[in-house]
């Protein structure tokens, strides 16, 4: 049940204030939603990749300092640029070829750490690269074998401890790969996770420490696509658990973990859908149709979610009730490839979209509390 600050009895504006400075700091946890008028407007988003190529596979993270990395993948490799606002680096190219690049900071934001996919030697191989005092660090082979490597995901603990998941076929089927690096410099031989059999890994660490991976498979072309979860704790992997029944084609995970939240958005069918891990399951909070999802957490534990429409970018927030979808205005059906991160109640958005005829990456930022009000809500 939900009571809006409108509904208390009549107090003076002072005493009002006060109150709702008191629920800001003591409750944040129970803020929620209020739908805003209309589309949820942009400002005018930023050219990030060059003009006269083209440019996917965006990835963003943010640091403390609200310094915003950007990767993605073009003809000619793997490029990279930070900013804040409208002020940002050159470009910097980080890689000759390669695909599917992959971000992660530091918990002080001070050191990137960037993983990608790449053919070496007729083989693919996932390369890591670490951006340190001193600027970008050499590249290191981290998979390095006779199997076709893929998909890296990068998580790294406030320890400062890096985790580094891909899919391999090494072992003659597409398996999860699991490699840790103390400091991202020196890298054990990985080895795979017993039973991760699939392709499209994604990782998030929780509050509690586990690193949550979810991923795509199916045994065989007979059957659908499914979403599967395991969970690494104490340094061992959990038996992975199927999240779908195989009905549909389930893919593209995406996850986030922050504020005690764990949520994990996937494509079912023609549809998207949001599961939050509560009560030591996974529960679906949200379906709507879409394609495609991305998924983060602010500060305050609000998610935040959107997926690709043909009318453009759809996103929605919510804790513990959800506000209807809405389009991002500027954003059309040509945009694709959408990255988010989230930091104090802002939310960073990067995507690919068509202009002059090629495929170009933009990004955005929209701070929560301009399109939101804050609410009192029960929850339990």
């Amino acid at each position: 049940m939900s009571h809006r600050l409108s509904r208390i009895p009549p107090l003076s504006r002072f005493s009002l204030l006060l109150i709702t400075l008191m629920l800001a700091g003591w409750i944040g946890a129970l803020i929620a939603p209020v739908q805003p008028a209309g589309a949820m407007a942009l400002s005018t988003p930023i050219p990030i990749s060059p003009t006269g190529v083209d440019a996917a596979s965006s990835t963003i993270v943010v640091g403390p300092d609200g310094l915003v990395h950007i990767a993605w993948e073009q003809d000619d490799g793997i490029w990279c640029r930070n900013g804040r606002g409208d002020a940002w680096s050159d470009p910097v190219q980080l890689a000759t070829d390669g695909e599917q690049p992959a971000l992660a900071l530091s918990p002080d934001g001070q050191i990137v750490y960037l993983a990608w996919a790449q053919s070496f030697n007729d083989n693919y191989d996932v390369f890591v690269r670490r951006q340190g005092p001193q600027g970008w660090e050499l590249p290191q082979n981290i998979s390095s074998n006779q199997g076709g490597s893929s998909a890296p995901s990068l998580t790294v603990e406030p320890s400062g401890r890096v985790h580094l998941l891909w899919a391999d076929t090494s072992p003659g089927v597409s398996t999860l790969y699991h490699a840790i690096s103390t400091d991202g410099v020196t890298w054990p031989v990985a080895l795979p996770v017993l039973d991760a059999v699939g392709e499209a890994p994604v990782a998030t660490l929780a509050d509690d420490g586990d690193l949550i991976a979810a991923w795509q498979h199916r045994p065989d072309l007979t059957q659908r696509l499914r979403i599967w979860t395991a969970r690494y704790h104490d340094g061992l992997w959990s038996t992975p658990v199927a999240l779908t029944d195989g009905s549909q084609h389930a893919l593209a995970p995406a996850i986030a973990a922050h504020a005690g939240r764990v949520a994990l958005a996937w494509q079912e069918g023609g549809d998207v859908k949001l599961a939050l891990w509560r009560d030591s399951a996974w529960q679906v909070e949200s379906t709507q149709p879409g394609a495609r999802p991305a998924i983060a957490i602010d500060d305050s534990g609000l998610s935040f979610w959107a997926w690709e429409t043909d009318a453009g970018l759809v996103g929605q927030f919510g804790r513990a009730n959800w506000a209807p979808p809405q389009l991002w205005d500027g954003t059309d059906a040509r945009s694709s490839d959408l990255a988010l991160a989230a930091r104090s109640h802002d939310i960073h958005l990067a995507w690919t979209s068509v202009q002059n005829d090629d495929d170009h990456i933009f990004y955005d930022t929209q701070t929560l509390g301009t399109i939101y009000l804050p609410i009192i809500n029960q929850t339990s």
